[in-house]
């Protein structure tokens, strides 16, 4: 904490920070009046509709925790699931609802499911408990039935068949059968499914799998069309639009991060043979790919490269993961392949390889909507997914009829300054079958997204259920949590940082008894955030005192200070920062 303590002084000295977890002032002179008291609050805007969500960047991100708010009451009558279900500690899940066939999901900003299914598209309205109320709003679209894309923009409804794209006028929340389709998109021309995404732009998306000819190139290809102004007779998906992506084999469900990025899942390719790599390249070594179309016009490999999961079983030659390679179908005394494949101008290798043999089907962005923090003993601050996976993806892996890989739902890790993913992380495993599932009837996820109460929804296609997982909420979380951070900080003053994760300066049976507590007096609970009070003059000012050294040498011989009056500063420090914790429980621990 000493050494974070220095940091913090030098970059203020030079200017890069003024105060942990709040913009500079030339930059909040660029905000309105309402972002600046958001920002104070650990809160931002996000998306189309202004949503407010905890901002992760802030020193204590704004947590939600009044019981009033959450949906905390079950359904009447839940289903049974197919199968016996296991998910993260802490959480809880169920089965919402049984439709023949589900596929992909999206939440309308009135938190009514559309899903795509053999029965059509699908509208489902929940209550607060979870009881679900299933309409058919589109049966068979007219040139075909409901394929798996859909989405929503601006008041129109989006929705694919085989080979194009129709869109209705929707109503947020509506509940009765769309009328007066029309074909915005036609001639995609793939024996595949696909899906369809829509930019705040108004641009759409459409990718072309490689379908029955899984080496013709002109099929894997992503191509961008203006919803704003369609022709009379649609789009021709030949010959309009602008290639957007080339050389990519998408399947899935396509999703966009909080800066707008396209992301998308590349099928792997069957086993081959490669001699020189020690011949039969089984799936194990294939990578599936999850790839960032950040820019246009780039071409990600396909049919001619491929991604390197883990080739060490099979040649020395094994790179790692991540790894580009040449496809022998392609390989001659041309051309050598294999560096061709490993310059990015030629081929970007994907942003995350993923594990092979996994079907990964659908991938999505959690906003941080609702989002809650604790842990195992505290339970949650809110029935969301935790805060620290805001604006990373969760992956609906299908799996493979016949073998247990897949059949699961798992977050992915990024790094939070540079919001790149962690390939040295393993993925947590949100959602899956307690027992492997080897045979037929297996969960399949193929759909995932997240309403506004932070909650995921999961498409299992195969078992015909659409299950819901929460976060198991508790009305102490956040004061208990703040006293762990209070206790551990009064009892070994800054230097206490693997107690204050760990909580091991907690009694347990203490803790065991607030958290059994949930039902606390709310009068009591707001009496206690409403009286905590923080001075901020003196907050900034314990900053500023850090921050007024003017000489680069006092700052490198912050280190010989003496140890009395450093030890004095560190305690200052820690009461306000304490004292502004416990006045709002924000947070900036026990984010998970």
């Amino acid at each position: 904490m000493k050494s974070q303590t220095r940091t913090l002084l030098l970059l203020a000295l030079l200017g890069v920070i003024v105060t942990p977890g709040y913009a500079s002032k030339d930059e909040d002179l660029t905000l309105s009046a309402d972002e600046l008291k958001l920002k104070a609050q650990g809160a931002m805007r996000v998306g189309a509709d202004d949503a407010i969500v905890p901002d992760a960047s802030a020193e204590h991100p704004l947590v939600i925790s009044r019981p009033e708010v959450q949906p905390l009451c079950k359904p009447t009558s839940p289903f049974a699931p197919s199968q016996e279900i296991e998910v993260m500690s802490g959480y809880e899940g169920l089965v919402l609802a049984q439709v023949e066939k589900p596929r992909k999901i999206v939440v309308d900003p009135a938190d009514h499911l559309l899903v795509t299914s053999s029965q059509g598209l699908l509208s489902i309205r929940l209550d607060k408990c979870g009881n679900a109320d299933v309409k058919q709003l589109i049966g068979q679209l007219d040139d075909g039935p409901v394929g798996y894309g859909v989405a929503l923009y601006n008041g129109q409804l989006y929705v694919a068949s085989s080979q194009s794209v129709w869109r209705f006028p929707y109503v947020d929340g509506q509940h009765t059968p769309l009328e007066n389709g029309e074909q915005v998109l036609s001639n995609i021309n793939t024996q595949e499914s696909f899906d369809i995404a829509i930019d705040p732009f108004g641009h759409l998306f459409t990718p072309r799998p490689a379908g029955e000819d899984p080496l013709a190139e002109r099929h894997a290809i992503i191509k961008r069309f203006n919803v704003h102004t369609v022709p009379s007779d649609s789009y021709d998906f030949e010959t309009d639009g602008e290639i957007f992506a080339y050389g990519t084999n998408v399947h899935g469900a396509m999703g966009f991060d909080a800066q707008g990025r396209l992301w998308g899942i590349d099928a792997p390719y069957e086993p081959f043979q490669r001699s020189d790599l020690g011949g039969e390249i089984s799936p194990h070594g294939l990578a599936q790919e999850m790839n960032l179309y950040e820019f246009p016009y780039k071409n990600y490999g396909f049919p001619y490269c491929f991604t390197e999961y883990n080739l060490q079983p099979y040649t020395s030659q094994s790179k790692g993961k991540g790894a580009q390679w040449g496809h022998p179908s392609f390989m001659n005394n041309s051309v050598d392949l294999d560096s061709f494949c490993q310059q990015d101008d030629n081929n970007r290798r994907p942003a995350i390889p993923l594990a092979p043999k996994t079907s990964a089907a659908a991938l999505h962005f959690y906003m941080g909507q609702f989002c809650s923090v604790g842990d195992e003993k505290t339970l949650g601050t809110s029935v969301g997914m935790p805060c620290n996976w805001t604006d990373t993806p969760l992956v609906a892996y299908r799996g493979e009829a016949g073998q247990a890989d897949g059949h699961r739902v798992v977050h992915l890790p990024f790094d939070d300054l540079g919001h790149k993913p962690r390939l040295d992380k393993q993925e947590e495993v949100v959602f899956q079958p307690k027992t492997p599932c080897n045979g037929e009837g297996c969960i399949t996820p193929v759909g995932v997204t997240a309403d506004s109460y932070g909650r995921l929804l999961i498409a299992s296609e195969e078992t015909n259920e659409i299950f819901i997982i929460q976060r198991v909420y508790n009305v102490n979380a956040a004061r208990i949590m703040t006293d762990k951070i209070d206790a551990a900080a009064s009892d070994n003053g800054e230097g206490a940082d693997d107690e204050e994760v760990s909580g091991a300066s907690v009694d347990d049976e203490e803790e065991d008894d607030e958290v059994s507590g949930a039902a606390v007096d709310n009068e009591e609970d707001d009496e206690e955030v409403n009286g905590a009070s923080l001075d901020e003059e003196e907050e900034e000012e314990g900053v500023s005192d850090a921050a007024m050294e003017d000489d680069d040498e006092e700052v490198v011989e912050a280190d010989s200070l003496d140890e009395d009056e450093e030890e004095e500063s560190g305690n200052k420090k820690s009461n306000a920062r304490n004292n502004k914790s416990r006045a709002g429980y924000r947070m900036s621990r026990f984010d998970n």
